[in-house]
């Protein structure tokens, strides 16, 4: 890896954000991956009391739907709020409620009916932490005629790698940058015929010559190098890459990204710390 890694952002949304990193390791940018994916703290419903469920669906069943909801925390320092909470091991709950009846017609229930009624245990940060489901239009169960069900839900916080329930990406990927190269000039027809073959458009024609328009567009399928490799050759680097992240809409893409690093530093820097207090304390071979 380079001393002076470059980044480049294309891309920053809150659902999303696609970055063009050059001078960093597969393994680098792997660790980031794993770490956005199974390492960075997110709320979700995790114990749900039922006091009255006359719907068709097992308690288990609804239970673990009400857990994939994702959950929004606003404003954003009320995350940071609840992730120190849960790094010091605190128990932060946050209480929802819901009680639905379908009276007259059949009614079908979603995350929009449930009610958040604050936390148990003590959070610092802002004053009033609001949470609630990333939509308030996720269908739960529907309820018959008559039916009732009444509950109270309890969301806290985890990771991913103890359950999908606290995996706040939907996408976490990188691809080598590719490097395409024209190795013999065709003539005009076999220039359009690879232009023609190419999925991503990479190739044009100009003047009667093949030329790479688009590097950035190439995906590495090697189609053109299949059927023409006489002529073009298609390789990656592994020291520049793409690097894209989306988020399920509980936390925006960059802060998911940030706090993965953040994790990782906190990680590296515990290890340093054991590796050198295990060598003071095996002193010196001799």
């Amino acid at each position: 890896m380079t001393s002076s890694p470059k980044v480049r952002v294309l891309e920053n949304s809150y659902e999303r954000i696609v970055l063009d990193f050059e001078g960093v390791t597969p393994a680098l940018l792997n660790s980031i991956r794993r770490s956005a994916i199974a390492e960075v703290p997110t709320l979700a419903i995790d114990e749900v009391v039922f006091y009255n469920n006359d719907s068709v669906m097992w308690d288990e069943v609804l239970a673990h739907r009400l857990a994939l909801v994702p959950l929004k925390v606003s404003p954003l320092e009320g995350y940071d709020a609840l992730r120190d909470c849960y790094m010091h091991g605190n128990d932060c709950a946050a209480l929802f409620v819901l009680d639905e009846e379908a009276v007259e017609r059949v009614k079908t229930i979603y995350s929009g009916h449930l009610r958040f009624e604050g936390f148990e245990g003590l959070v610092g940060g802002p004053a009033r932490i609001n949470v609630e489901p990333v939509s308030k239009k996720i269908p739960l169960v529907k309820l018959a005629r008559g039916q009732r069900l009444r509950f109270t839900a309890i969301a806290r916080m985890g990771v991913g790698r103890e359950h999908a329930k606290w995996q706040p990406t939907s996408a976490a990927a990188y691809r080598f940058a590719a490097s395409v190269r024209v190795i013999s000039e065709p003539d005009e027809e076999t220039a359009k015929s690879i232009a023609a073959v190419c999925p991503r458009h990479v190739f044009g024609v100009e003047d009667g010559r093949l030329v790479v328009k688009d590097v950035g567009a190439c995906n590495t399928c090697r189609e053109c190098q299949d059927r023409f490799p006489e002529y073009v050759s298609v390789t990656w680097d592994s020291s520049r890459a793409r690097f894209t992240l989306e988020s399920v809409g509980g936390l925006p893409a960059w802060k998911i990204l940030v706090t993965a690093m953040d994790v990782l530093e906190e990680k590296a820097a515990g290890f340093v710390e054991a590796v050198e207090a295990a060598i003071r304390g095996a002193g010196p071979e001799n």
